[in-house]
C-alpha cells in the first residue's frame, strides 16, 4: 500500500503543533504563577507570623487568597484591619463592655495580618480540610492562638469555621457589605471558639437561633443572650471564660485544648496536653457524650492528611 505523502506530513506537522501548543501553554502557566508568587511580595507585607507582644491567647487573622486570585491587598490597604477593629467593639456592645477578642498585634500596634496564597487551584466550593492542613503546615498551629481568613474568593457559603480555624469568602453573594463581612466573620469566630457545644441550651447544629450564631435560617443578630454568654450552667462551657477574650475570666478555659481533647477521645483530632482533664469541670450529660461525626480538631491536622 502507497502512502499518501503530502498527507502523511500533513498530520506529523499537526501532531506537531499540538504538541507544542501545550508545552506553550504549560510554560505560560508557570511563568504566570512564578510572577503572581513573586508579585505578592509588596511593602507592609508579612508572610509569617510576626513577634508577639503578649504571651496571652489572641486571634491572629490572615488574608487568604487561591492560587490564581487577584490581589486586592486587604491586608495592607488598611480595609481589613479596619472592618476587624468594628467587628470588636461590636463584640464589646453585645458583652455590655465587658470583653471583647484579644487580637495579635505586631510591636508597632498594628493588627498583625499574614499573607497566605493557596499552592493548589480550587473551583470556590471547598471545604475547611485542606486549607486548615496547609496553614498549620505553615505554622499557623499555636493551639494559643485562633487563626481567622478572609479568604478573597467567591464561594457558596458566607464563611466555614470550627475550631481552631475560621474563614469568610470575600466574593460570596452573602458579603456584599462592610455589615455583613462583620456579621460573618463574628458568626464565624464564635464557632471558632466551639460555639454552640452540645449542652448550649437551645442549640441546634452547632447554631443558636436568635444569636450572633443564629445561621443562615436563624437570622444572625448582634446578640449572645444567657445562652452563650454568663451561663448559669457551670458544667457548660461559657463564652465569657473563653482565653481568647480580653478581659480574661477568672475562671478560663482554652476551646482548642477542650474540642482537641474530645476529638482525640474519638480518633478524630489530636490534643496539644494528653494530660488535659476536662470532663470534671464539664460534666453535662450532652457534652460528655461525644460524638464522632461531628467532633474533630486541626491542630496539627496536617500530619494525617495525605497529600503531605
Amino acid at each position: 500500500m502507497l502512502l499518501d505523502i503530502k498527507k502523511t506530513g500533513k498530520n506529523i506537522l499537526n501532531l506537531y503543533f499540538k504538541k507544542m501548543k501545550k508545552i506553550i501553554i504549560f510554560f505560560i502557566i508557570f511563568l504566570f504563577s512564578s510572577f503572581s508568587f513573586a508579585s505578592d511580595e509588596k511593602p507592609g507585607r508579612y508572610f509569617e507570623d510576626q513577634p508577639d507582644v503578649t504571651d496571652e491567647p489572641q486571634v491572629h487573622f490572615i488574608y487568604l487568597l487561591n492560587k490564581d486570585s487577584e490581589d486586592r491587598e486587604w491586608d495592607i490597604n488598611g480595609k481589613m484591619e479596619k472592618e476587624l477593629l468594628e467587628a470588636n467593639e461590636k463584640m464589646l456592645e453585645m458583652t455590655k463592655g465587658n470583653q471583647k477578642f484579644r487580637y495579635d498585634l505586631r510591636e508597632d500596634g498594628k493588627m498583625d495580618i499574614s499573607f497566605v496564597r493557596l499552592d493548589k487551584q480550587y473551583k470556590g466550593n471547598y471545604n475547611m480540610e485542606y486549607p486548615d492542613a496547609y496553614l498549620t503546615k505553615l505554622g499557623f498551629n499555636n493551639p494559643n492562638k485562633l487563626y481567622f481568613s478572609w479568604v478573597d474568593v467567591g464561594h457558596r457559603d458566607g464563611g466555614q469555621g470550627a475550631v481552631h480555624h475560621g474563614y469568610i469568602f470575600l466574593k460570596s453573594k452573602y458579603n456584599t457589605n462592610k455589615n455583613k463581612r462583620i456579621l460573618i466573620t463574628l458568626h464565624e469566630l464564635m464557632h471558632v471558639n466551639g460555639f454552640a457545644w452540645p449542652c448550649t441550651k437551645g442549640a441546634k447544629k452547632s447554631h443558636k437561633f436568635g444569636t450572633i450564631i443564629g445561621g443562615p435560617d436563624g437570622g444572625d443578630k448582634y446578640n449572645l443572650g444567657s445562652s452563650l454568654y454568663n451561663l448559669k450552667d457551670p458544667t457548660c462551657p461559657d463564652f465569657k471564660d473563653s482565653v481568647f477574650l480580653e478581659p480574661t475570666s477568672s475562671t478560663p478555659f482554652n476551646p482548642v485544648y477542650l474540642k482537641c481533647a474530645m476529638a482525640a477521645e474519638v480518633g478524630r483530632g489530636i490534643s496539644p496536653d494528653i494530660n488535659y482533664e476536662w470532663r470534671d469541670r464539664y460534666s453535662h450529660k450532652k457534652l460528655k457524650k461525644i460524638k464522632k461525626k461531628r467532633t474533630w480538631c486541626t491542630y496539627n491536622l496536617y500530619k494525617n492528611f495525605n497529600n503531605f
